[in-house]
């Protein structure tokens, strides 16, 4: 169970119409802030590192951070660009960017800057040397219009460095098939969509082409995601986008659905009682083409 598409419902359970889903997102978010990469779980930090690997940010570069969150991203390119760059993140959530900008004075950081801001049209002047986006391009209504965006906002040569998930570790069947009485047949098709952009690496490719992006280069990897228990797993799954699930769940059904849960976590955990699950994420580098 991913957080693909996961923006196309509210908290109440029910999809909102289109020009509501930008503010479902943000409120998601706004509910998440407070745990979001907080619950004692290397999860957000792993896809970040990978992703700044193959990016190869170089000191003095100017990078954009789409859906910056909590900094995973954000942070982690301040300290490779350095004292002569600079790092922009914006979020459609304004806890979170309140939380985030909070870190940023503690850190003394004068490179770093986070803003509300939408993604898909974010209201910035180009000239980026890299635009990066973990985990937040399916979120957006118009994932196409968002990459033209980015396009537009890169010098000529300039790198995209995107993630996003692949298939879900097939043994949390089992926790998927206790939530699946309450998500909308509409989610769940757009979760296994095979004509969606995120359905495949070949898809999101000749999406990312079609707005003119060159030089592709993607690489599918499998991330080991460690929780102590089952409790971990329910406390974190709280914390991200993944809460949508538990927000669909009528109130009164939540302690039968969490029980559930737990149950089928009981049956995956190992001789020391931690629970590994296999995140597959893609990753995805190309650039704008020179002038």
């Amino acid at each position: 169970m991913n957080t693909a598409q996961l923006s196309e419902t509210g908290g109440d359970g029910e999809l909102p119409d289109l020009p509501d889903l930008r503010q479902a997102v943000a409120a998601l978010f706004d509910r998440s802030s407070e745990t979001y990469d907080a619950v004692d779980v290397e999860f957000f930090p792993v896809f970040a590192r990978q992703l700044l690997a193959d990016v190869r940010l170089v000191p003095g570069e100017r990078v954009l951070d789409v859906g910056c969150g909590r900094g995973a991203v954000l942070f982690a390119a301040a300290e490779q660009v350095g004292a002569e760059g600079t790092v922009t993140g914006i979020d459609l959530s304004p806890r979170m960017v309140e939380r985030t900008a909070r870190d940023i004075r503690q850190r003394g950081l004068t490179g770093v800057a986070v803003a509300v801001m939408d993604a898909q049209e974010p209201s910035l002047p180009g000239g980026f040397d890299a635009v990066l986006a973990s985990a937040v391009v399916f979120f957006l209504p118009d994932p196409l219009a968002g990459l033209r965006a980015w396009h537009d906002l890169l010098v000529p040569g300039g790198r995209l460095g995107v993630t996003t998930f692949g298939g879900n570790d097939p043994r949390w069947a089992g926790v998927e098939e206790v939530f699946r009485p309450f998500v909308p047949p509409a989610m769940i098709w757009a979760m296994v969509n095979p004509a969606s952009p995120f359905a495949s690496v070949e898809n999101f490719e000749a999406a990312s082409a079609a707005v003119g992006f060159a030089d592709m280069s993607s690489v599918v990897r499998e991330h080991p995601i460690t929780f102590r228990d089952p409790e971990q797993w329910i406390r974190w799954s709280w914390s991200h986008g993944q809460r949508v699930f538990w927000e669909l769940v009528p109130a009164e059904h939540r302690e039968h659905v969490r029980a559930g849960v737990t149950a089928a976590l009981d049956r995956l955990r190992g001789d020391d009682g931690s629970i590994v699950m296999i995140q597959t994420v893609r990753y995805t580098v190309a650039s704008r083409a020179p002038a």
